[in-house]
């Protein structure tokens, strides 16, 4: 098992990464605690009933509540289910929320501890690939508005993150491509080196080899890690983290988020700002194509030929919430490894990254 180090102003949290890492000995710190566990319908029978039995052993007070996982159900109304269940029951402000799901999960449970008496604890136990490099680090707690992704959150640390490959076994092959999209994100914003082992190792990696994927997921962990210590709340360099994001963001809504997943429209995005990266910085052909190789390798033939009406995608891009003003921020790279904050685009240049042919 190893433990990753999270540092930031307001709270200092462990990752632990490895394989059945859920029991008592990693908890120990939250015994005799008030915990709500939040469960993804979706989850294995035999896991959820390990973490089950594991907190309801630990606590003082245990509930459980069982939520389906879906971009609508991430929803003021589904906060609020969560916020019922805390008050009916008398959830005091020194309880603990535990999260076990994906991203949607950990994000709307993340929030709801946010807001319930101003702020209670809460741990997570992401259930995907995605979820493990992404979701689970950095604070980022958020619900949907009809209107954007994420548009209503607050930055709220974890107490500690429970990252176990043992949960990842029952994942379907394109569970493992979307997080490979945000471990791919966190090497051409950081790390030209890892970006190097990702296209040596990504055969391995698509088919879910043990060894290679906890080495993938501590490198990432460390990689956001490194950038949320500096940045808990997104005034600098943390946007980097929103390399694909713009443009990701916007492809999720322009499919009703049914159409494409998170982590697929965030490989879709991400082809689109390295088309922009050129453009506006001068990406070496070379590298473009190193990168786009090894995007579309995680990608089926059809996303990598999807078609978008270029002027609706700009018009969704305009309530992006990562914008300043009246302008979209968008996260490009100079080289691979390298990556900067970039405004002020032309529309046209934009529209011109669209294109994936």
């Amino acid at each position: 098992m190893k433990e990753i180090k999270i540092n930031t102003e307001s709270r200092n949290y462990p990752v632990l990464v490895g394989t059945d890492i859920l029991n008592e000995n990693n908890l120990n710190e939250f015994s005799n605690k008030e915990i709500l566990l939040v469960i993804d319908s979706k989850i294995e029978e035999s896991l959820k009933k390990e973490a089950q039995i594991t907190l309801s052993n630990i606590s003082s007070k245990y509930s459980e509540l069982i939520l389906e996982a879906s971009e609508e159900n991430k929803s003021s109304t589904t906060l609020s289910i969560i916020h019922d269940v805390l008050i009916e029951q008398s959830y005091s402000r020194d309880c603990i929320l535990f999260a076990l799901g994906g991203g949607i999960i950990c994000d709307i449970t993340g929030f709801a501890a946010a807001t319930y008496l101003r702020g209670v604890d809460f741990v997570l136990i992401p259930s995907t690939l995605l979820s493990q490099v992404d979701a689970s680090v950095g604070g980022k707690t958020a619900i949907n508005h009809p209107k954007g992704k994420n548009m209503i959150g607050a930055f709220h640390q974890p107490s500690k993150v429970l990252t176990d490959t043992k949960l990842l076994k029952s994942l379907e092959k394109v569970q493992i491509r979307e997080g490979l999209a945000e471990i791919i994100k966190h090497a051409l914003i950081k790390d030209k080196t890892f970006f190097k082992w990702l296209e040596e190792n990504i055969e391995d990696l698509l088919e879910a080899n043990d060894e290679k994927l906890l080495e993938a997921i501590s490198k990432s962990i460390e990689i956001k890690a490194e950038v949320v210590s500096k940045d808990e709340t997104e005034q600098g360099i943390r946007k980097w983290l929103n390399f694909g994001h713009t443009f990701g963001h916007a492809i999720e809504v322009y499919g009703n988020y049914k159409r494409f997943s998170h982590g697929e429209a965030v490989a879709i995005g991400m082809l689109m700002a390295t088309n922009l990266s050129h453009k506006i910085l001068n990406l070496e052909k070379a590298e473009i194509d190193k990168i786009k190789c090894l995007i579309r390798s995680i990608l089926t033939d059809e996303l990598v030929k999807s078609e978008f009406q270029p002027i609706d995608l700009v018009k969704l891009m305009s309530a992006d919430k990562k914008k300043k003003g009246d302008n979209l921020n968008f996260i490009l790279l100079s080289s691979i490894g390298e990556a900067q904050i970039s405004s002020d685009i032309q529309e046209s240049d934009i529209i011109d990254s669209i294109k994936l042919t």
